[in-house]
């Protein structure tokens, strides 16, 4: 979906709130949060910082068992995110509903984190908070006076104790990292690029390797004020000793694979891959994938690229090294693993000579399909696909 946006504020509103309330269930597990910082794993936010919108209300019909595979996903004739238990994907179960937030992020299987704002949009105050689903209880994370681009980035470490987020405002972006020890900066990343957004090339995201050892950021949307070295375009830190073990000034669209700690990203020439050993090798020369998205038994990586006609269309990378399949011919876009065999994705209008896209890029047709890499595609429910659990091989 290739779209040149006039500025970065476009773009972040066009991210924005998340839909709106879920309806209404008459379970008896049903419940309005209430804030509580006992469930963060680390410090509580500081008595005296910014005051915080308040938490959205999550309604719960049942428990998330052990084990379970789910999905936060938006369905069809039902308002707002829902955690979606996947493991019978023929008997697919609702276990809750949110009202507003935006930003969803599965913590482990029974714990859900989001962003809220006081205005919906991005400059605004904010908070992230996280649920208990199984509790019923929410708790504030962190809260921010005032956000700019980038403000909503934020990954989980994959035991849960740690936190990466990008702080952001008028005085630039800088890389975070949350724990037991503190808040600690591990990095500025200059101020925000102004200009247009090229949405198949330009990314920003932060995130942890599978095995939890090493932290990285990665965005193309950052510069120095008056001149100064633009900050680099992929930074890698290990978490033992915070130490900066891999940097690079190129780079984009990047996710850490499913396993060990293994470094994905985008150049020019097509996939690398960064290992913890320091070794940076070519995985697919000429790949220009756009947004990929690891599966969780670490097997494959699927993502979308340009057909010469402008359209998207989905593939899927062996990790093992095994050649890229092609998911099908047909213009399809923003895909994601929500099981290790099963990918989410949108079906997008064909781009013809005589129905050219143009540079506002292909528009998404409404229609949302499940594929499953034995070679099935089929129809699905789920009008909008935010995060699966798990996130990593090992994790119940």
């Amino acid at each position: 979906m290739k779209r040149l946006l006039m500025a970065l504020i476009v773009l972040a509103v066009a991210c924005g709130p998340g839909p709106t309330a879920p309806k209404a269930s008459t379970s008896p597990v049903a419940t309005t949060p209430v804030a509580r910082p006992s469930l963060a794993p680390f410090p509580s936010p500081t008595p005296g910082g910014p005051t915080p919108p308040p938490p959205v209300a999550v309604v719960c019909q049942s428990q998330v068992p052990a084990g379970h595979q789910l999905g936060l996903v938006s369905l069809r004739g039902v308002q707002g995110v829902v955690v979606r238990d996947v493991t019978d994907i023929n008997h697919p179960v609702t276990r809750c509903g949110f009202q507003g937030g935006a930003y969803f992020r599965f913590v482990s299987s029974t714990r859900v984190s989001y962003i809220v704002t006081s205005s919906g949009d991005v400059g605004a105050s904010g908070a992230l908070y996280m649920v208990d689903l199984n509790a019923s209880t929410t708790s504030l994370v962190r809260a921010w006076s005032s956000g700019g681009y980038g403000s909503w980035i934020y990954a989980w470490s994959p035991d849960a104790q740690k936190l990466t987020y990008l702080s952001s405002d008028s005085t630039g972006v800088s890389w975070h990292l949350l724990s037991a020890a503190g808040d600690k900066t591990l990095a500025s990343l200059g101020t925000t690029r102004l200009g247009g957004v090229a949405l198949d090339n330009d990314d920003i995201m932060v995130g942890f390797s599978a095995d939890g050892q090493y932290v990285a950021v990665e965005s193309t949307f950052t510069t120095q004020k008056g001149g100064g070295a633009t900050a680099p375009a992929i930074q890698i830190v290990r978490l033992s000793d915070l130490k900066l073990v891999y940097m690079r000034a190129d780079g984009t669209m990047a996710t850490w694979g499913a396993t060990g700690a293994r470094f994905y990203f985008r150049t020019t020439g097509g996939v690398l891959v960064w290992e913890a050993t320091g070794k940076v090798q070519t995985v697919n020369p000429g790949l220009q994938w756009i947004r990929p998205w690891p599966s969780a038994d670490g097997v494959h990586i699927t993502f979308s690229s340009l057909n010469p006609q402008g359209n998207h269309v989905v593939g899927i990378l062996d990790t093992g090294g095994g050649p890229v399949a092609q998911a099908t011919a047909e213009p399809r876009a923003n895909p994601g693993f929500l099981t290790s065999t099963l990918i989410w994705y949108a079906g997008e209008t064909r781009c013809t000579t005589t129905t050219p896209c143009g540079l506002g890029g292909p528009p998404l047709t409404g229609t949302t399909y499940l594929y499953d890499i034995a070679g099935v595609e089929s129809g699905s429910i789920d009008t909008a696909f935010y995060d699966s659990w798990p996130h990593n091989a090992g994790q119940s």
